[in-house]
């Protein structure tokens, strides 16, 4: 299983944060991203879970950090998949129907890309 783990790298922690999250994009998020930008309702769906990540990781009103982002994201593949869940490949989803495990991983390549287009990393 070829999954993005921020311990097997020997990176400083915002070079390897920006490493898991591109990973996570490549894998997945860029391609759900794309899935919600032809789609409201899954575009509805995008928001509300990046909100629902966003005030779980930073609830004084900051955006998270990429490190928490990353570290986030690795934890919830750990404990999906303890429970079976296995990241599928973004080119076999079909977004209307996918898990909502799928789409806070999703949620947080949002996240990462509105940390990074808003240049404060």
């Amino acid at each position: 299983m070829d999954q993005p783990r921020r311990m097997d790298r020997d990176l400083p922690d915002a070079e390897l944060a920006r490493f898991v999250l591109d990973r996570y994009a490549r894998r997945l998020g860029d391609a759900g991203r794309a899935a919600a930008a032809r789609d409201a309702g899954l575009r509805a769906l995008l928001d509300q879970l990046t909100a629902r990540v966003g005030d779980l990781l930073a609830p004084d009103d900051r955006q998270p950090t990429l490190d928490e982002l990353a570290s986030y994201a690795d934890g919830l593949v750990d404990a999906a998949s303890g429970l079976g869940w296995t990241m599928p490949d973004c080119e076999d989803v079909l977004w209307r129907y996918a898990d909502e495990i799928t789409w806070r991983l999703v949620a947080v390549c949002e996240l990462a890309a509105s940390r990074v287009e808003g240049a404060d990393v």
